[in-house]
C-alpha cells in the first residue's frame, strides 16, 4: 500500500521532497480506504439533532463495521465556509463515527444564532449522542465521545469539555478566544470587518452583536482560563500562523503549568483554515486519536 500511494504522488512532478515525505508518512486513514464490512457497510446519514425546540440539521459519517465505534462530534467555525468534511471523511476512515451539524440560525437549520445558543447547540448534540437509543441505531459507544473544533468551534469544544468530565477527549484547532475578542482596539476592527463580510449563512445576528454579546460574556469565556478544567482532559492543541495564534499559545501555557495529564501541542505555519496544510490536519489528528486510551 505504501508503494501504491507513492506511485500515486510522483504523478503530480511538481511535488516536493518534503510533500512526498508526507504523502509517504500519513496515516493510512488520510490516503486510503479501509477495508469494507459488507453487512456493515460505511454510510452517510442525513439527520436532525434537536435542541431547544429546532431540528439541527446534521451529517452523521458512520464507519464500517458492527462497532460499536467510539464517535467525533466535529464543530464547525462562523460560519463554517471550511466544515472540514475532508476531516471527517478521514477519521471515517480510521474506524470512528463523525457527526456534523449546524448550530441553530446558520445554513438553514432554523432559529437566531447566539454564541450562547451554540455553546447550548453543542450540549445538545453531546445529549443526542449519549442517547441509549441513538447509540444503539447508530453503533457508537457513547463512552468514546471525542469533540474536534475549528475556529468558534474550537472555543465551544473546550466549553463542552470543560463542563463534562466525560467527555473522551478535546481537539482545540485554531479557536478564537470569545472572551479576548474586544480586549485589543485595533485587533477588534479587523476581526469585526472580517466577520461583518461573513455572515450571508447566519440568521438574526449582526458581528456587532455577536461581538457585544461576548463582552458580555467575556470573564467566562476566555479559555485561557479554563486550563484548571481542561487538564484533566486529553487535549490536542493545533495553531495557526493567525489572529488566533497568541491565544493559543496562552492556552498551551496555562495547560503546561496546570501539568495537563495528556497534552498535545502542534504549530502549523498555515492561514486559519489550513487552506494549504489539509494532509497534515489530517495526519495530526488522525494520530492523536489513535493514541487515546
Amino acid at each position: 500500500m505504501r508503494n501504491s500511494v507513492l506511485a500515486f504522488a510522483l504523478v503530480g512532478l511538481s511535488w516536493s521532497s518534503e510533500q512526498l515525505l508526507r504523502a509517504q508518512t500519513a496515516p493510512i486513514a488520510v490516503v486510503a480506504d479501509p477495508p469494507v464490512d459488507t453487512k456493515f457497510p460505511p454510510t452517510l446519514a442525513g439527520i436532525t439533532v434537536p435542541s431547544h425546540g429546532v431540528d439541527m440539521d446534521a451529517i452523521f459519517y458512520l464507519a464500517t463495521g458492527a462497532g460499536p465505534h467510539g464517535t467525533v462530534l466535529l464543530l464547525h467555525g462562523l460560519p463554517g465556509y471550511e466544515s472540514n468534511v475532508d476531516l471527517a471523511q478521514s477519521i471515517r476512515r480510521a474506524g470512528w463515527n463523525v457527526l456534523l451539524f449546524y448550530y441553530r440560525g446558520t445554513w438553514g437549520t432554523a432559529g437566531t444564532f447566539t454564541q450562547s445558543g451554540a455553546i447550548e447547540d453543542t450540549a445538545e448534540a453531546v445529549r443526542f449522542l449519549r442517547d441509549p437509543a441513538n447509540a444503539e441505531k447508530y453503533r457508537s459507544n457513547p463512552k468514546r465521545l471525542v469533540i474536534v473544533g475549528h475556529s468558534l468551534g474550537g472555543s465551544l469544544a473546550g466549553y463542552e469539555a470543560t463542563h463534562d468530565s466525560d467527555i473522551m477527549a478535546v481537539a482545540i484547532i485554531s479557536a478564537v478566544n470569545l472572551g479576548k475578542v474586544n480586549a485589543a482596539a485595533e485587533e477588534r476592527e479587523v476581526r469585526l470587518k472580517r466577520w461583518a463580510s461573513q455572515l450571508h449563512p447566519v440568521r438574526g445576528a449582526s458581528a456587532a452583536e455577536l461581538f457585544a454579546e461576548a463582552e458580555r460574556h467575556a470573564k467566562d469565556w476566555d479559555y485561557v482560563t479554563w486550563a484548571d478544567a481542561l487538564r484533566g482532559h486529553s487535549v490536542l492543541l493545533v495553531e495557526a500562523d493567525d489572529q488566533n495564534h497568541a491565544d493559543m499559545e496562552a492556552l498551551t501555557g496555562a495547560l503546561q503549568q496546570k501539568n495537563a495529564v495528556a497534552l498535545k501541542h502542534v504549530a502549523v505555519k498555515t492561514d486559519h483554515s489550513f487552506s494549504d496544510h489539509r494532509i497534515a490536519l489530517q495526519t495530526i489528528v488522525i494520530e492523536w486519536l489513535q493514541e487515546l486510551k
